[in-house]
C-alpha cells in the first residue's frame, strides 16, 4: 500500500511473508520542492522476536524533489508484527527527523495472531478490565492467552490464562480479564499468546490510575 506523510511518499513491500529469512524492499519519494540530503533511514520492529533485521539502515547523500529510491532491507520473519521507518537528514540546511506510522507486516505459519487489546479505565476502589481479541489465521485450538500486569512499583502480576476456543481461519473471539488496581500511576497489561510453549503474538495498552 502507498502512504504519505509529508515529506515522503512511501511504500513496503512485500506486505505478506513466509517464515523464515526475507528481504524487504522500502521506496522513498520526496513529495516536496525541496532537496532531502544525508538521509540517513532505519528499519525498527516492535517485537524483535517475531520480526528482526538483519541490516537495519541505509544511506541516501541526495534525493531532489519528485525522486525515488528503492532501499532493500533483510529481516527474520517468525511471527507478524509491526514496523516502521525512521529518516534523519536535512532540508534547506535544517536538520529534520521523521517517522511512519506503524506498518504490519503479516508473516504466515501461525495458527492465529491477537488482533488488538483494550484495556479501561480505572481508579482506585474500582476495576480494571482488559479485553483481548484474538484472530484465527488457519483452524487451530489449544492455544493459550495470557494476560499480565505491569504496574506503577514495578511488580509484575498474571491476571488471568486462558485457554482459547477453536477458531477456523478469520474467525475471532474475545478474552477478558479483570483486576482492583492498588496504586495510583501507569499500568501496562499485555496479553501474550502461545502455542504450546512458543509464544506467538503479544500486544499491549496502557493506562493511567488515580484516586477519586
Amino acid at each position: 500500500m502507498v502512504r504519505y506523510k509529508p515529506p515522503f511518499e512511501y511504500e513496503l513491500t512485500p506486505e505478506t511473508l513466509e517464515k523464515g529469512t526475507h528481504w524487504l524492499t522500502l521506496r522513498l519519494k520526496n513529495k516536496e520542492d525541496d532537496d532531502l540530503q544525508y538521509l540517513d533511514v532505519r528499519m525498527h520492529s516492535t517485537d524483535s522476536l517475531h520480526i528482526s533485521f538483519r541490516n537495519h539502515n541505509d544511506y541516501i547523500f541526495l534525493l531532489r524533489p519528485d525522486e525515488e529510491r528503492y532501499l532493500d532491507f533483510q529481516v527474520e520473519a517468525n511471527g507478524t508484527s509491526h514496523l516502521y521507518v525512521s529518516v534523519h537528514g536535512r532540508r534547506n540546511g535544517d536538520k529534520f527527523h521523521w517517522d511512519s506510522p506503524l506498518l504490519r507486516e503479516e508473516v504466515l505459519g501461525n495458527p492465529a495472531e491477537i488482533e488488538n487489546i483494550f484495556v479501561s479505565n480505572g481508579d482506585i476502589g474500582g476495576e480494571i478490565q482488559a479485553e483481548a481479541t484474538v484472530k484465527g489465521m488457519r483452524d487451530s485450538e489449544g492455544l493459550k492467552l495470557v494476560f499480565w500486569m505491569d504496574t506503577p512499583s514495578g511488580k509484575y502480576e498474571e491476571l488471568s490464562e486462558i485457554k482459547t476456543r477453536k477458531l477456523s481461519k478469520d474467525e475471532e473471539a474475545t478474552y477478558k480479564a479483570k483486576v482492583k488496581p492498588k496504586e495510583e500511576g501507569l499500568y501496562t497489561v499485555y496479553a501474550n499468546l502461545y502455542d504450546d510453549h512458543g509464544r506467538i503474538d503479544r500486544d499491549y495498552d496502557i493506562i493511567w490510575v488515580e484516586r477519586r
